[in-house]
């Protein structure tokens, strides 16, 4: 289903028993979205594969992927086999979502991948699901499976639309962070996906309130050269004091450190007026393809993700 003519995502974290996920991805798909993303971090969240596969055996329609998977800890190798598997076994529903690692890596004291290094790994899972030597000598055909790669700088950006089948944007959703992440796209014709963290609540306070972790999760990894004044302070201060222990919770001190400013700037939060004026504004700006929500469905005050999804199903979505 498109809305306004675009695309609608979910981000899930594999936090739940892989049950409740399919469960809720077979609920994403009846009430109109076109994808899940599952997040690939190994100390924070279940088995990505196993999430998957049980994801694409419950839903017919919806495309299913990493969201995001990185070059350190996976051989290109595996993750061909694996994404080529999925692929097959989902009549080709299987989206490969790839970035430099953050929780994934600092959780386990590794650095982030280079670019060089996820456009190196990105070549290599694509030759190997096209049937390139060294080949998987199970693969009977050239297995399509779209590479999309995650964004949050300008280099990143514009390596993204050289490799890559479509970009994720994780770079804020005001008018003047969304429009300037497109123009480090200088025009290519890739797929372009926009990162949403999303909270619904009966006041706009509330809504930033519990959302407030997944826009700290974004600045972590921005320049703090990007923002002026308190802004600029206040990114310098949650990086330096970045938790990635609790990455995916409700519950973590520097959370508090996001000002309402920047929860503005960077999530869809509000009440379900305000939600829709939101949304309908990011599913109209030329460029961008799909939108993809990013609730916070972990830790204290967190509302579950079926709740979350009832709540777009009627307040939400008829209205767009």
């Amino acid at each position: 289903m498109r809305f306004r003519g675009k695309r609608l995502g979910l981000t899930m974290w594999g936090t739940e028993p892989v049950d409740a996920m399919a469960r809720h991805a077979a609920l994403a798909e009846r009430i109109g979205f076109d994808s899940v993303w599952l997040i690939d971090s190994q100390l924070l969240c279940r088995d990505v594969t196993v999430s998957l596969t049980a994801i694409l055996a419950a839903t017919t329609t919806l495309r299913a992927g990493t969201g995001v998977t990185q070059p350190v800890t996976r051989h290109a190798s595996v993750t061909a086999g694996m994404m080529a598997t999925l692929a097959e076994m989902s009549g080709g529903r299987a989206i490969m979502g790839i970035g430099t690692g953050f929780s994934s890596l600092r959780t386990i004291g590794l650095k982030a991948a280079r670019i060089a290094e996820v456009e190196s790994f990105s070549n290599e899972v694509r030759a190997l699901l096209r049937g390139d030597d060294p080949r998987m000598s199970w693969l009977e055909a050239p297995a399509q499976v779209p590479i999309v790669v995650t964004a949050t700088g300008p280099r990143m950006t514009r390596a993204a639309a050289r490799f890559g089948d479509g970009v994720i944007l994780h770079q804020g959703l005001s008018p003047d962070l969304l429009g300037r992440a497109l123009g480090w796209l200088d025009g290519a014709t890739v797929e372009v996906s926009c990162w949403a963290p999303y909270s619904l609540g009966a006041t706009a306070a509330e809504a930033r309130d519990r959302v407030r972790s997944r826009v700290a999760g974004g600045l972590v990894n921005v320049k703090a050269e990007w923002f002026e004044g308190a802004e600029r302070a206040a990114v310098e201060h949650l990086q330096a004091g970045y938790d990635v222990g609790h990455h995916a919770s409700s519950s973590a001190d520097h959370a508090a450190i996001v000002p309402d400013s920047l929860v503005d700037r960077y999530a869809l939060a509000g009440t379900a007026d305000q939600i829709r004026a939101g949304l309908s504004r990011l599913l109209d700006q030329p460029g961008v393809d799909r939108v993809i929500l990013n609730p916070q469905i972990v830790g204290p005050g967190a509302k579950p993700l079926d709740v979350v999804l009832r709540e777009l199903e009627i307040d939400v979505l008829p209205y767009l």
